[in-house]
């Protein structure tokens, strides 16, 4: 090829001369429409063209313009991109955006007059995958919504369930597609729980046909443990859905005495939703009206559940007379065991006095106590006991302590000579006539 200024005098004539003679005629529509993608190549086809034509020239936007983009036997300015095939199909590589547009291919030389008109689209696919999610629409009606956006021009997007479209289903209410989304409108009567939709989408220039799902399912639902509230106080019930597709709508009855009464907010009622986490709030609590159980129900397309939860509603309690009732319960048991253990054992309530304080002036004097009747049953008051102890309290300090130790086994001559009972009641005012 040469450049235009490069082509001699003679071939610029004839150049100018075959453009003159070429029969023309406004434009009649577009025959065909070609895709390319950026940077991809693309082969647009002039059709019907006749064997015994001389030549194919090709025109881009108005046909009668000069000169003609491209031409099979004369060289105007080239384009290394563009190129001939069969001397008549336009070969473009390297697409770009500015090379979309109307073309249109003429024969030239010919007595016929034969145009074949091709637009180009240069597109791009959608970079990312189509996304699906089902919504509730009025009427409790279930709304599949399929949106892949991006891509130039817009994408195919049909609907599909066990592998048949949804288009051709009896129980599609309406079908609607906007520029990147479609939607789908079902009948919930044919609806189950777990049932998967799939949403397929296509693109000129994609082979692959990527696609998406949604699964349906019935609401679940929880709540916290049943509340107590005293009568004056508020109380929040809390009811949350767990799982759900599409979303439920959450709503509050009284209890199964009134099922088809929902509580509407206002008043001493305040009902709040944060996302699926439904709050049922009463004021100022009254015994007689709204201890029971409450009914949370929700509710979609696939179908509905329903979860009681209960409120007990109390008396305010005397916390006072309850702490009170508590200390002299208290202060009634340690003065019982203790009556019990002096009972029983009264030596510890004795021995106990020796950490009083010092300065006390109580003289506390433990002896051993004798039978009255002197020479009467020594014998038997001296081998019962082990071992006697005797102490002196004066002034609140330890004086003296005697252990009189006495032997309860033996000869019972030997205990005779030993110990008499005058020799004890001697010994026993001695150590108590002691000073401090």
């Amino acid at each position: 090829m040469q450049l235009l200024g490069a082509l001699p005098p003679a071939r610029l004539l004839l150049a100018l001369c075959v453009w003159r003679l070429v029969p023309r005629r406004e434009a009649a529509g577009t025959d065909e429409v070609v895709f390319g993608q950026v940077g991809g190549n693309v082969l647009l086809l002039c059709r019907n063209v006749s064997k015994e034509a001389t030549e194919v020239v090709w025109f881009q936007g108005d046909p009668h313009a000069f000169p003609p983009l491209f031409s099979s036997r004369v060289s105007f300015p080239p384009d290394i991109r563009f190129s001939l095939v069969d001397n008549s199909s336009l070969s473009i590589t390297q697409l770009r955006v500015q090379d979309e547009g109307n073309y249109t291919c003429r024969e030239v030389l010919n007595k016929t007059d034969h145009e074949h008109r091709v637009q180009l689209l240069v597109a791009h696919p959608p970079q990312a995958t189509p996304k699906c999610w089902a919504e509730t629409s009025s009427g409790q009606m279930l709304q599949l919504f399929c949106s892949w956006p991006g891509g130039y021009p817009h994408p195919t997007l049909h609907w599909r369930e066990e592998g048949q479209d949804l288009e051709n289903s009896s129980w599609v209410i309406s079908s609607t597609s906007s520029s990147d989304t479609h939607v789908e409108t079902l009948n919930s009567s044919h609806l189950s729980h777990r049932k998967v939709f799939k949403c397929v989408g296509s693109h000129v220039v994609k082979q692959e046909q990527p696609a998406c799902t949604v699964e349906i399912k019935l609401p679940s639902l929880e709540s916290d443990p049943p509340q107590t509230c005293f009568v004056g106080d508020n109380v929040t019930l809390t009811c949350r859905v767990t799982e759900s597709t599409p979303a439920a709508r959450l709503s509050w009855l009284r209890d199964i005495t009134q099922p088809e009464v929902e509580i509407q907010p206002g008043g001493r009622f305040l009902i709040s939703q944060e996302g699926n986490v439904s709050r049922l709030t009463i004021q100022n609590c009254s015994q007689g009206t709204d201890g029971g159980c409450y009914v949370c129900k929700a509710q979609n397309p696939v179908g509905l559940r329903e979860l009681f939860v209960c409120l007990t509603v109390k008396e305010p309690v005397n916390i006072v007379g309850v702490v009170g009732a508590v200390v002299a319960l208290s202060l009634l048991t340690v003065l019982t065991v203790t009556g019990v253990v002096l009972y029983y054992n009264p030596l510890l309530c004795l021995r106990g006095a020796a950490f009083r304080n010092a300065d006390s002036g109580d003289v506390l004097v433990l002896v051993d106590s004798e039978d009255d009747e002197e020479g009467k049953g020594s014998e038997e008051a001296l081998s019962s006991c082990t071992e006697h102890e005797a102490v002196a309290l004066v002034g609140g300090s330890r004086a003296q302590a005697a252990h009189l130790n006495h032997l309860t086994e033996g000869d019972e001559d030997e205990l005779h000579g030993r110990v008499s009972p005058e020799e004890v009641r001697r010994d026993t005012r001695l150590i108590a006539s002691v000073p401090p």
